[in-house]
C-alpha cells in the first residue's frame, strides 16, 4: 500500500484541530460523537479512532452487516461444498506411496 503524503493541520488558538472532510468521512463521524485519542509521547503522534458505545447497535445500522439468515445460508453452503469435496477425494485413486513415507524406513 503506498504511503499517502502527510498534511498539514493548522492549531487553533485554543489548540482546537479541525479534521478534513475525507478523514471524518473514513472514521464514520457524525456531529455530536465522539473519538479516541490515543498518544504516542515517544514518537510524538497521535491516533484517532471512533469511539462506539454500543457495537451491536453499531452494526445493526451498517446496511453491509449480513444477518442471521445470511450467515446460516453461508455456513450451510460451505458444509455442502465440504461434504462434496469430501466424497469427491474418497473417490480418488490414492497416491502412490513412497518408500520414504514408511516411517520403519527412518529406525
Amino acid at each position: 500500500m503506498a504511503k499517502k503524503k502527510p498534511r498539514l493541520l493548522d492549531v487553533g488558538s485554543n489548540w482546537e484541530i479541525q479534521l478534513p472532510a475525507d478523514v471524518v468521512e473514513a472514521l464514520g463521524l457524525e456531529s455530536g460523537e465522539k473519538v479516541q485519542l490515543y498518544i504516542d509521547a515517544r514518537r510524538k503522534a497521535i491516533r484517532l479512532e471512533r469511539h462506539v458505545d454500543d457495537p451491536w447497535a453499531e452494526a445493526l445500522k451498517d446496511k453491509d452487516t449480513p444477518g442471521f439468515e445470511d450467515l446460516m445460508e453461508d455456513h450451510q453452503s460451505r458444509q455442502e461444498d465440504a461434504k462434496k469435496l469430501f466424497e469427491k477425494k474418497l473417490k480418488e485413486k490414492p497416491e502412490a506411496r513412497h518408500p520414504e513415507d514408511n516411517p520403519d524406513l527412518w529406525r
